[in-house]
């Protein structure tokens, strides 16, 4: 296998050479290099080291912290955690595939990080087997796969602890996000329909889908972020544990949801679901996301990272509110769609918040009700 070396944050990483990859519409198809990279996914990791460092702070500081990424490929995300984040005591990089392993091996001696341990290992018995026979307590639990996480979430939460953070990236969008219904009843028991706010239905059937997993062994999830760009859905959840707090967080966050003239509301019965209705972000968190977010303006995707944490900050005021979209709530009234902006500041005209929504460049969040929003819309019918 040929070799080639990128830069990605801090990491000198050795890749598949890409000469070797299938080219689509511009892109490297990642599935069909010898060992999986996406350089799509470089904001993904980004984010994460923010995240992961900013979490460490918040609920970790000064201890030993021991993090695992059982998915690893290159292992490109576990050696930015070692080289970026000073507060990682120890981090596990893993991959069932040799060649992967190999590569693996290579990318640790390259950065000469001591703290990075190796394997080459099925990701579910790894993780048992470090939380069960070696008795460590996981701190952190990256889940990366190519598609569903489904394969892994059961021994992620079974793993985790009080205090560990779950971070997980889910990819198989059309299926949470409802375009492909029947698959997404079979494997999520959930029923859904497809519209345009698939990216909003996701995150929440995938919370949704964790929270009862976590419950079924006495945890708590609380969503600390969660976003949906690009192809991909991600979540940091922050893992609790007791029976009455299981019992409570399925009392008070699952729900369900109904899609009328282009909106999403909750519901109560003859609805879709179940979802997650609760807050899918913590405020706060994200402040300490805003306020480190100066000490990585080194990586490449800086400028996007700013832009989005800012926005996300202000949308996640709503946290629990659905996003919207002007364009399908407008078509609804079979009228033009008027400037996203012009309509939040009608919103605010009338005593309501409304922010831009990061789900999609058409989509606000607001605590305005349903009558207010058609209301609104129809007052841009004759503009």
């Amino acid at each position: 296998m040929r070799l080639s070396v990128i830069k990605e944050g801090k990491a000198l990483i050795y890749i598949p050479d890409t000469r070797d990859a299938q080219i689509s519409k511009g892109i490297i198809e990642p599935s069909h290099l010898d060992v999986f990279y996406n350089p799509v996914m470089e904001f993904n990791r980004d984010l994460s080291v923010l995240a992961v460092s900013t979490f460490i702070e918040s609920y970790w500081p000064g201890k030993e912290v021991i993090g695992i990424d059982p998915l690893s490929a290159t292992g490109i995300r576990g050696i930015r955690y070692s080289l970026e984040i000073n507060s990682m005591s120890k981090v596990i990089i893993n991959d069932i595939d040799k060649d992967a392993y190999d590569i693996m091996v290579k990318n640790v001696e390259l950065n000469g990080v001591k703290n990075v341990d190796v394997y080459n290992k099925d990701a579910n018995s790894l993780m048992r087997s470090i939380r069960f026979e070696q008795n460590q307590i996981i701190n952190i639990i990256d889940l990366d796969p190519f598609g569903s996480i489904l394969p892994f979430i059961d021994t992620a939460i079974s793993v985790s602890s009080k205090g560990t953070l779950l971070a997980l990236t889910a990819t198989d969008l059309a299926v949470l996000g409802g375009s492909k219904y029947i698959a997404a009843k079979r494997k999520y028991r959930v029923n859904l329909i497809s519209i345009k706010h698939y990216r909003e239905i996701a995150l929440r059937v995938l919370l949704a889908f964790i929270a009862y997993v976590a419950a079924s062994y006495d945890k708590v999830i609380k969503p600390l972020i969660a976003y949906s760009v690009d192809h991909y859905a991600r979540v940091y959840l922050l893992i609790d544990r007791g029976t009455k707090k299981s019992e409570e967080m399925l009392n008070k966050n699952i729900g369900y949801y109904k899609y009328e003239n282009g909106i999403l509301m909750k519901c109560d019965n003859n609805c879709y679901g179940p979802i997650w209705n609760g807050n899918i972000s913590d405020i706060e968190f994200l402040k300490s996301i805003n306020d480190k977010l100066k000490d990585f303006s080194y990586v490449e995707t800086y400028q996007r990272m700013d832009k989005f944490v800012k926005m996300y900050l202000n949308e996640m005021e709503f946290s629990n509110y659905y996003h919207q979209r002007l364009d399908t709530i407008c078509q609804s009234q079979k009228i033009n769609m008027p400037s996203i902006i012009k309509f939040i500041s009608a919103l605010e005209n009338k005593g309501y918040k409304a922010f831009r929504s990061t789900f999609s460049n058409v989509g606000f969040r607001s605590n305005a009700p349903y009558d207010v929003l058609i209301e609104t819309c129809r007052e841009f019918k004759s503009s």
